[in-house]
Parts: structure tokens; sequence; C-alpha cells
């Protein structure tokens, strides 16, 4: 069987892999991704897709997510201004003790804000902004759909398709296609090449469209986030699922519910549409992005106490063009076009990843724990 030749594939059309896939095309090359369900078919078309800002102290993971966050905002902004909107986000402690968090957060916060209180937001319960709240005006969301149909313009995708690579001769092949480079965009899904040292979870999580005149300029965040009414639209999300009994739909009305008490205006609304789907998410919350390793190898190669390994260095034995993108948790669109040019300039120029969110970073914890 003759194999049609890519430059890259990319094995899942969520916005991890829309992301990078968009950048390998950007810079001239054959792209090709292959996705077992359709566009955006798990959590990335649930996605709220609002692009916040982290708050925190100081830490790496806030500094490469608000890094990521003003990328976003630059990037959908150009790229997809028809589905972007930049309304702004009241950001609410979501009790006494969140409260004084917000005030240590001030400190720690490099990005511009206004603080606010009720008389900022009528619209939004007093009871609700009484601690007051953090303003981002230049905050926003996008919508999921409109980004990916963007994203793919010109790249070649194959939907219902279960890709199942093997390496042999120097090249991936994936039933009738070939490539020497392949990016591991599944998402919550199981690997479909062996990775012994990376385990990627999942998070349930619903998000609800609902049809309201209630008068909503802002995003409003507190434990949920409830977004701007755009033509009639409001979205909000979203649940997460752990442990939790409750069936769907009590979920979603506690959602509802709970919307409601932080904009009262949303009572009566009408349920448009429920979404869901598990967001991909690694134990220490960063995005993880790389090149794969041979585990193996490493562990003949590597001597105990591990503590000298140069991350993203020519001494790690990879697998020879196998990559992987993912772990974005609940900011997939923040995330996406950031870290998605990142791991095109790895596969490119084999320019060093961000070293709070190159897979080396497991390659070595898997090394202690196995030793």
């Amino acid at each position: 069987m003759k194999q049609e030749r890519f430059d890259a594939i990319v094995i899942g059309a969520g916005i991890a892999g829309l992301s990078v896939a968009y950048w390998l095309k950007e810079a001239g090359q054959k792209v090709l991704i292959l996705e077992k369900d359709s566009l955006l078919s798990g959590a990335s078309g649930a996605a709220g897709a609002f692009l916040s800002p982290r708050l925190g102290k100081g830490g790496d993971l806030q500094l490469v997510t608000n890094k990521a966050y003003l990328f976003a905002l630059d990037f959908y902004k150009k790229t997809v201004p028809k589905g972007f909107y930049q309304k702004g986000l009241v950001r609410i402690p979501k009790d006494d003790k969140d409260a004084d968090e917000f005030e240590v957060f001030k400190r720690h916060f490099e990005l511009s804000y206004k603080w606010c209180e009720p008389k900022d937001f009528p619209f939004i319960s007093s009871e609700s902004l009484k601690n007051g709240a953090f303003y981002f005006e230049h905050s926003a969301f996008v919508d999921p759909m409109t980004v990916a149909k963007k994203l793919i313009t010109s790249i070649d995708v194959r939907f219902g398709y279960e890709a199942k690579p093997i390496y042999e001769n120097g090249f991936w092949h994936i039933g009738e296609f070939t490539t020497k480079n392949i990016v591991l965009a599944t998402g919550a899904d199981n690997l479909p090449v062996e990775t012994p040292y990376i385990t990627i979870g999942g998070v349930w999580g619903e998000r609800v469209d609902v049809k309201t005149s209630a008068k909503v300029p802002v995003t409003v965040h507190k434990k949920l986030s409830v977004s701007p009414n755009i033509d009639g639209i409001v979205r909000i999300g979203a649940t997460h699922v752990r442990d939790d009994s409750r069936s769907e739909i009590e979920r979603i009305n506690q959602l509802i519910q709970d919307a409601i008490e932080l904009v009262p205006e949303l009572k009566g609304c009408e349920l448009v549409k429920i979404y869901s789907g598990h967001r991909s998410a690694v134990n220490d919350h960063f995005p993880i992005a790389g090149n794969l390793a041979d585990a193996n190898e490493a562990k003949n190669r590597f001597k105990p106490p591990y503590k000298n390994i140069k991350l993203e260095s020519e001494e790690i034995p990879y697998l020879s063009g196998c990559y992987i993108i993912g772990g974005f948790g609940g900011r997939g669109f923040v995330f996406g076009p950031l870290i998605g040019k990142m791991l095109a300039d790895k596969i490119l120029k084999n320019k060093s990843i961000d070293l709070t969110v190159s897979t080396d970073r497991y390659l070595v914890r898997y090394l202690k724990r196995s030793n």
C-alpha cells in the first residue's frame, strides 16, 4: 500500500492539537490532523474558552499562565477577530478566606487591574461583591468552534480515524499515512504510544448555554464563570466532577442556580445546550509539551541520584520525531497558542521548551521513583 507523506501528523483535534498544527502549517509544513471523533469533540468543545489571568504568589505556574494569557489575547484578536470577545472580567473571592488571599495576591500580581466594589457592577449581587473583586478590563473569551475552524484552514483533517502509530525504518506509519514527526494531542485519552513516565488524567466538566435577556456586560467569575450576553446567549461553566454522585442534570441545575445567585437577572433563563468532556491534566498542574523520551534507554544511560540530568539536552534519549502536547486543565484556550508555538519551534528548530512545561521534568521524576 502506497503511503501519503506528511511533514507532521497531529493526533487529536482539540485546542492543543489544533494550535501546534496551525503553527507548523504557518511555517510551511504539510500537516495532517487525525481525530477519532469530531472537531473539538472533547473538553475543548465544552470549554467556556475564557481568557483570564492566574492569581497567585508569583510562582512559576502563575508566570507561565499569564505569559500564555497575554499571548493568547493578542493571537485571537489578530487571528480570529470574529470569534473574539474582549469584554473584561470580574474575578470575585469565593468566600471570606479567599478574600484574605486576594489581599496577598495583589502584592504578587504583575498585570494591570482595577479593584471594584458592588457599586461598580450593579448587575452582580451585592452579597457576591461584598469583599470586592479584581477587574481585568482586557480579559476576553472566544468561541471555540469559530477558533477551531480558523485554525484548520488549509490543513488536511480526517475525522473518525483511530490512529495507531508504528515507528519503522526512520518513519512513523499510521495506516495509509507516513511522517517523520507525530504529535500526540489526545487530551485525557490514553496515549497511542507507550509512555510509562507520563500519565495524563482527566477531570469531567459540564458547561451550559442559556437564553436570557439579562444584561451581563462582562465575564463574572466566582467558582464558576458567567459570560457576557452575546445575542441573547450566556454561557455558564463549568462543573468539576470528582467523585460526585449526583446526576448530570442535578449538577447542571446547581450550576445554573449558582449563576443566578451571582447574577440575579439570569432568573428565568432557558437552557439551550449542555456541553461536556474530560479536561486533560497532569499532577503538577503545568501544561506539558516536548519530545518524548525512551524511558528504558534513559534507565540504562543515567544513574542515581539523577541530579545532573540537564533538561532539554541532547544527552536525553528521545524517541525520534515523537512529541506530546496537553495537560492544559481548564485553560486550554489560554495555553493553546503559546504552548503550540513552543512545540512547533521545538519540532522545526530544535528550540528548547520552557523547562516548567517540558516533558523532561516527568522523565527525571520517573527515574527517581524507579530507582
